[in-house]
């Protein structure tokens, strides 16, 4: 049997599907409804801190505008930008009002001032203020006097600090990142320009407030402008190339979508995923500083504690598993151990070991099945020893009794052949026969149930031998037997029988010449057929059928012998029907056909399992 179909292996495979499907099961859908309310949480937390954040950012970007207000409420300051450079107090006072600014303000890196009245530019910074008289701005692109239909006040992304064109005043004095409020100066209420101020700013308050929204080992915070341009980054103060780019890359559509439909409310607000990330962004509604906050929450990072869990349970799982194995196979060996011990026992009585010592001890059902079958077989022992084997002796018996039965018939025809050649006073011709039937005495004689087809060949020729001596010329005799199935083994003295028939039947009463022709074949690889033709009387048809039927395999001994009483006549031919049943190879039987022949005689054909 087939490890594949034994009960131990598919109680293993029965155990192991009905434990590891619920858990697989059971592990996925505890990591699916994790990772949706991770998901949630977080998404709500992450939204509300940075809510709160860019209302820190707008109140911080609201006070320098509300800062720099202070030029307007100083009534001397826009008479002063006309009097520099030349007016000291005008200068001081000038000075004065910068100074509230940059009190006013405590991340306030620098101030530059340019009059365009004047064309004076004060740069304020540590440790001291600087002046020079200039005819323009720094820059045309921020202080330019070209076009009037821009916003008075905006703020510039972060870059990298400068002088605005002084002599820095240490060389060690490194650049900063800094962001930068501008404010055009006009003579309210008169739309005229007198001049324009810039106040960089350091990134401390930003830093502050965004630091409180993200992990910096796990995570990224983004401040960016209107065009997608980073303000500020977390871990890094001021934004890499490759940095921009990728944000720009995987965000810069979905922001631009976002701040399109926020439109003038300028607070846009959501999140989506892209990269294995999820971004969530938040505007900041301010009308100086067109920013947006956002966060980017790796999955690894998003799903963290989903995974611990699953991988927890998945422990949990394979420690299960482990178990399950462990016990199944304890079990199943308790199980199928008995089992597989009684087929041993099987097998050996199967080998014929009919006395197998059956030895079960368990009190379980198999033990108990163990006990019944070891009474069966004892009873079946018993059984063999009064039956069958009895049954073998009485089939012995019988088959030397057939045998026992042609002696007479044929003794009688032989003397009597003899005895004629003797008044003849044939001495030599006398002992020639006398020496053929001592060979087939002995060879009716012999202790053997079968022999082969050449050594039955050789006595049904010292038969026919005997029969020519009777008959003389009146009878012609052919034999042909194929050398390749001369070793056939058959029941012996099964040829003469049916030879005698002839004789018994056709011989005497056939006019003319008689013929007997005995040839063998084979058939196929596995059969051979012996064919015996005369050229006696045809058989009458009813007593042909009649042969017929009797004549068909036989597949108990009871059925034979229900036909013994209608056959009172072939004697012959009933003991070789009898003889080769008892020696037919199981499930081959030999077949006899008989026929009669159109041109008169009678066709005899006897079917034998050459074996393998």
């Amino acid at each position: 049997m087939s490890k594949y179909y034994s009960i131990r292996t598919k109680l293993i495979a029965f155990m192991l599907i009905a434990t590891t499907i619920p858990l697989l099961a059971s592990i996925s859908m505890t990591f699916i409804q994790t990772k949706t309310a991770l998901r949630e949480q977080a998404l709500e937390e992450n939204k509300r801190l940075i809510y709160q954040a860019s209302t820190n950012l707008n109140n911080y970007v609201d006070n320098v505008a509300r800062a720099s207000l202070a030029i307007y409420n100083d009534p001397t300051f826009l008479r002063n930008l006309a009097k520099l450079p030349g007016d000291y107090r005008a200068v001081a006072e000038v000075y004065t009002t910068l100074q509230t600014i940059r009190a006013a303000v405590p991340d306030v890196f620098q101030l530059y001032l340019h009059s365009f009245v004047s064309n004076q530019s004060t740069l304020i910074t540590n440790p001291f203020p600087k002046r020079e008289e200039r005819k323009q701005a720094y820059s045309d692109s921020l202080h330019g006097k070209t076009g009037d239909g821009g916003s008075d006040i905006w703020v510039e992304s972060a870059h990298m600090s400068h002088t605005y064109g002084f002599k820095a005043a240490s060389p060690d004095d490194s650049p900063r990142t800094v962001i930068t409020l501008h404010r055009i100066i006009r003579d309210i209420p008169s739309p005229e320009r007198l001049g324009v101020l810039a106040i960089d700013l350091n990134m401390n308050s930003i830093v502050a407030i965004c630091s409180r929204l993200y992990d910096p080992a796990k995570e990224q915070i983004y401040v960016v402008d209107g065009q997608n341009r980073i303000v500020y980054q977390g871990r890094t103060e001021i934004q890499s190339a490759n940095e921009a780019g990728h944000l720009q890359q995987v965000a810069g559509s979905t922001l631009e979508d976002g701040r399109n439909l926020a439109g003038s409310a300028r607070n846009a607000a959501g999140h989506f995923e892209q990269d294995q990330s999820m971004y969530i962004y938040q505007q900041l509604g301010s009308n100086y500083a067109d920013w947006t906050i956002v966060k980017q929450i790796p999955n690894e990072t998003l799903y963290a504690r989903a995974t611990a869990l699953t991988w927890n349970n998945a422990m949990i799982a394979i420690a299960a598993l482990i178990l399950v194995i462990v016990a199944t196979l304890f079990i199943s060996i308790r199980i199928t151990g008995p089992l597989k011990q009684l087929m041993r026992y099987m097998n050996q009585i199967q080998a014929g070991r009919l006395h197998v010592d059956i030895r079960l001890s368990s009190r379980d059902e198999f033990g108990v099945l163990a006990r019944h079958f070891r009474d069966m077989m004892d009873t079946v022992n018993n059984l063999i020893l009064r039956e069958y084997q009895l049954e073998l002796a009485n089939k012995t018996n019988q088959l030397k009794a057939l045998q026992a039965q042609i002696n007479p018939h044929f003794l009688y025809n032989t003397l009597q052949s003899i005895g004629t050649l003797a008044l003849q006073q044939q001495g030599k011709r006398a002992y020639t026969l006398l020496s053929s039937l001592s060979k087939m005495l002995r060879y009716s004689m012999r202790d053997q149930t079968c022999v082969t087809l050449r050594e039955e060949a050789e006595h049904a020729r010292l038969y026919l031998e005997l029969q020519q001596e009777r008959f003389g010329e009146r009878l012609e005799v052919h034999m042909d037997f194929a050398e390749d199935t001369l070793s056939v083994q058959m029941p012996r003295m099964t040829l003469q029988p049916l030879i005698e028939n002839y004789f018994k039947h056709g011989a005497d009463v056939q006019p003319g010449k008689g013929y007997i022709s005995i040839t063998s074949r084979q058939v196929d690889k596995h059969w051979i057929v012996i064919e015996l033709i005369n050229n006696g009387p045809a058989i009458p048809e009813d007593k042909l059928i009649e042969i017929r039927e009797w004549l068909q395999p036989q597949e108990t001994e009871s059925s034979m012998s229900s036909q013994d009483s209608a056959m009172s006549e072939s004697i012959g031919l009933r003991n070789v029907v009898r003889r080769l049943a008892l020696n037919a190879h199981p499930g081959m039987p030999a077949r006899i056909e008989i026929d009669n022949l159109k041109a008169g005689g009678v066709k005899l054909q006897v079917k034998l399992y050459a074996g393998e």
